[in-house]
C-alpha cells in the first residue's frame, strides 16, 4: 500500500496522525501500542464538522518536563513498541534534534527540547509511525508543502513563521510560500512529511482520510491522505533515432551512459535503410523528465542530426528483491 499526503493548509504531527485514524486505522490498536511508551498522557480523538468532516487528535498531559535527545531515545528504547516503528521514531528524533542543532550553533547533545521534546509531540510522531505500519504502508508521498508567514511565540521566545527549524527539516523539499499569517507547518508535522517523495502517484485508491487543525480558516483546515495500491501503468515515452554512420563499437558505451542518467531501458535494433545501407535505430525508454539529459546524450555521443519520441503506457508486475534460502545456498 501507498499513501497520498495532499497538504493543503499546512501539516501539523496532530494533523498527519489524525488522518492515518480517519482513513481506517484502528483507535483501539493505536491506544494499545501507545500504552507500551510508559507515559501519561490522555488520548482525545473525535469526530469534528467544518465544511468538511475530519478526525482531530488532542494529547492532555500535565508533563512540562525538558528533555535531551538521549531521554527521548531511552523512552523509545525501554518502551515495547515494534522494532521497526522505534528505529523510525529514533531516526525522525535525530534529525530534529540536527536541526534545532544548527540554527543554535550547539551539538546535538546539548539541545534540550521544549516544544519538540513534549509528551504530545512524542505521541504523534510515534503514533503516526504505528498507523503507518498498521495500515501496511510501504510509501508516502506527499504534494508540495504550504508554509505560512508572521511570528510565532515558543519557550525559545518568538521566531519567524516558518520556524527555523521548520525550514531546516524541509530543506531540499518543495515547499510553497503563502501570505496566510500563522504557523501553518510546524517542526514536528515537517519531519514526519520529510519522509515523503514529492511526486503524484498513480494509484488505485481505498480510503481517505482528513486530518483536522486547530486553528480556524477561511478555508477547510484539514490535511488529506488518499491511501491504496501502488498503479504500474505508466506513461513514459519513447526517443529514437536512425543511425548509418557510426562505429558500432560506440554503442555500448552510449547505452551505459543513457541508463545511468534515468532512462528505464536502452537498446540497439539493427534496420536496413535506404539505398540498401544497414543501419541501426537507438531506442530509449524513459519519464518525461529524463527527456532533456537523454536529448543531450544522444546529441553529444552520436552522429545523428535529429530525434522523434512518443509516449507509450508500460503496465509491469511489482518487483520485489528478497533472499531466500534454496538447497544450493
Amino acid at each position: 500500500m501507498i499513501a497520498y499526503f495532499d497538504v493543503i493548509t499546512g501539516v501539523s504531527g496532530d494533523m498527519f496522525l489524525a488522518s492515518l485514524i480517519d482513513a481506517g486505522f484502528s483507535e483501539r490498536k493505536l491506544r494499545e501500542e501507545l500504552e507500551k511508551l510508559g507515559l501519561d498522557f490522555e488520548l482525545i480523538i473525535e469526530k469534528k464538522r467544518d465544511v468538511i468532516e475530519a478526525t482531530s487528535v488532542n494529547v492532555k498531559y500535565g508533563d512540562r518536563e525538558e528533555r535531551h535527545l538521549s531521554d527521548i531515545i531511552k523512552i523509545l528504547e525501554d518502551s515495547d513498541i515494534d522494532e521497526d516503528v522505534k528505529e523510525k521514531a529514533k531516526k525522525i528524533f535525530h534529525h530534529l534534534a540536527e536541526a534545532e542543532a544548527k540554527i543554535h550553533g550547539v551539538s546535538i547533545d546539548k539541545i534540550h527540547f521544549h516544544e519538540v521534546g513534549a509528551v504530545d509531540t512524542i505521541v504523534d510522531i510515534v503514533g503516526s509511525l504505528i498507523a503507518l505500519k498498521g495500515l501496511d504502508i510501504k510509501k508516502i508521498y506527499s504534494s508540495p508543502v504550504v508554509l505560512g508567514k508572521g511570528k510565532a511565540k515558543t519557550e525559545h521566545g518568538i521566531i519567524p513563521v516558518p520556524s527555523p527549524a521548520t525550514l531546516e527539516l524541509l530543506k531540499g523539499k518543495p515547499v510553497v510560500f503563502t501570505s496566510i499569517p500563522m504557523e501553518m507547518t510546524t517542526p514536528t508535522g515537517a519531519s514526519l512529511i520529510s519522509m515523503a517523495e514529492f511526486s503524484y502517484p498513480e494509484m488505485e485508491i481505498k480510503s481517505i482520510g482528513y486530518g483536522m487543525g486547530k486553528r480556524k480558516m477561511d478555508m477547510p483546515n484539514v490535511l488529506r491522505v488518499a491511501i491504496g495500491n501502488e498503479s504500474f501503468m505508466h506513461e513514459l515515452y519513447v526517443i529514437e533515432t536512425n543511425i548509418d554512420d557510426m562505429n558500432a563499437e560506440m554503442y555500448p558505451f552510449i547505452i551505459e551512459k543513457l541508463l545511468k542518467v534515468g532512462a528505464m531501458d536502452a537498446f540497439i535494433v539493427p534496420v536496413m535503410m535506404k539505398k540498401g545501407r544497414a543501419g541501426n535505430v537507438l531506442k530509449v525508454i524513459a519519464p518525461l523528465e529524463k527527456m532533456e539529459e537523454i536529448k543531450d546524450i544522444i546529441f553529444n555521443e552520436t552522429t545523428t542530426f535529429g530525434i522523434r519520441y512518443h509516449s507509450v503506457r508500460r503496465h509491469a508486475l511489482e518487483r520485489k528483491i528478497m533472499e531466500v534460502e534454496t538447497k544450493y545456498g
